[in-house]
């Protein structure tokens, strides 16, 4: 049990955290006063005191609390550590809700290529309209007999290749360290990405935003896409140049770009990918879904009960690594 408790800071929005969760998390406190600050001017008056941080961030509040000892993420991205790298030395343990989201970025991955390949966009504006639109047959597409190339394979990417597999797909996964893929999927790593992406229908970009993998995806990853490919990025916008893409797109190397996330969000009104006919966006909502605060609360008490025991946490994020 830790001696001289500080306080609980959340900073979730009340949508996420009302008078439920409090409870919840009360009874796991051990008489750790909780408070739940809405504004950043209410965050600061804590800084000194706070001892465990819940919420999506602001990022750049860990690095002012000096007695700050463990931050409890509820997303799975953490993007913060690019812009402030002085958290990687920092005392703070961080962990995240890793895992929570790989029913929901799988069915909003398999939404957005389904969306694509039957038409959807066209025929719900057409419905509108009142107009009854028939698309070509070259308008559509199946995904049986495809080939998928999942970049950042890991519990999402396992996920969406037991999807793919299920519709008849082929499927290449690329991480960073070879493992059992337990789906029948070919695993390769990183330095093997430029061929494989000439081999690929749909290629989906899952990857973290971390000093390694920012740009990964350029111009010349880009020409080297199989020409008609469509692509897929529910992971973070800077992992892709996005300029390169436009161009892939206006050229026909690629066939559609699905994006839940923009290198700049939101994304800009003046941005050409708002107009583009082969561009699908979604805003950055994939991991989204029903019940989400119970699933992250339940994250957060299991690890709240390994801290108070000084156990090791679940779900810890590497800060080197920046996942």
């Amino acid at each position: 049990m830790n001696q001289n408790k500080g306080i609980i800071l959340v900073t979730l929005p009340n949508e996420r955290f009302g008078s439920i969760e409090m409870e919840a998390l009360r009874s796991q406190a051990e008489g750790r006063e909780i408070i739940h600050a809405l504004d950043r001017p209410e965050m600061e008056k804590y800084l000194d005191q706070t001892e465990i941080l819940i919420g999506f961030g602001p990022w750049d509040l860990p690095a002012k609390m000096p007695n700050l000892r463990w931050f409890q993420l509820w997303g799975a991205g953490v993007d913060g550590l690019v812009a402030h790298p002085e958290l990687k030395d920092h005392a703070v343990s961080i962990t995240n809700t890793s895992g929570m989201h790989r029913d929901q970025l799988t069915e909003h991955i398999f939404g957005m290529i389904l969306s694509r390949n039957r038409f959807f966009p066209k025929v719900f504006a057409a419905q509108k309209k009142h107009e009854w639109v028939h698309p070509k047959d070259s308008e559509t597409d199946v995904l049986a007999g495809k080939t998928m190339l999942i970049i950042g394979y890991g519990a999402i990417g396992e996920q969406t290749a037991i999807a793919a597999k299920a519709f008849g797909m082929k499927v290449i996964g690329i991480r960073r360290h070879p493992a059992n893929p337990g789906a029948d999927v070919r695993i390769e790593t990183m330095d093997k990405l430029g061929e494989l992406l000439g081999e690929a229908d749909y290629v989906v970009n899952i990857l973290p935003f971390t000093e390694e993998t920012k740009g990964i995806l350029g111009k010349k990853e880009f020409n080297l896409f199989k020409r008609g490919a469509v692509y897929v990025n529910v992971g973070r916008g800077p992992t892709n140049d996005e300029a390169a893409m436009m161009e892939a797109l206006k050229s026909g190397r690629l066939a559609a770009a699905l994006l839940d996330v923009t290198s700049v969000e939101p994304l800009p009104k003046d941005s050409p990918l708002w107009d583009m006919e082969n561009v699908i966006i979604t805003p950055h909502y994939a991991g989204t879904r029903n019940n989400y605060a119970a699933f992250a609360m339940e994250i957060t008490l299991e690890n709240l009960k390994r801290y108070n025991k000084g156990q090791p946490l679940e779900h810890l994020v590497d800060k080197k690594a920046g996942y």
